[in-house]
């Protein structure tokens, strides 16, 4: 169960029933991913790909067709073709601050993970 979270751009901070944090990125720019993807794992693609077809290509290629896990990057393929991806962070702490930089939140160095996500999702939320 999620008890609160915030939207920041590609960013999404989620504090979990446990009071854990989760950041997720749910990227804009798509085809960028991929290529993040394809050049963290030897993948060679051509430039001229399609993001479809990139996308496509990775999923049969590291999953099942329509999804595929590599490393910390999901890339999904959505019934209508479009192509989705996220990622998600071993390092919570470095996801937190990098978001805090990008929103200008002064946050201090000595917080834990929790306070650090509980204090930013309330500073997102207003």
């Amino acid at each position: 169960m999620i008890l609160k979270s915030a939207l920041s751009g590609e960013y999404t901070i989620i504090q979990n029933e446990n009071k854990s944090i989760t950041v997720y990125r749910i990227f804009d720019n798509v085809k960028g991913s991929l290529r993040e993807v394809a050049e963290q794992e030897g993948f060679e693609y051509d430039p001229k790909w399609t993001t479809r077809q990139f996308g496509t290509k990775i999923c049969k290629e590291y999953g099942d067709g329509k999804n595929a896990q590599v490393g910390n990057y999901y890339i999904k393929v959505k019934n209508s073709g479009a192509i989705e991806t996220y990622r998600t962070y071993d390092n919570t702490i470095g996801a937190l601050r990098e978001i805090s930089e990008k929103i200008g939140f002064d946050y201090d160095p000595k917080w834990n993970t929790r306070m650090f996500g509980s204090k930013l999702i309330d500073a997102i939320n207003g």
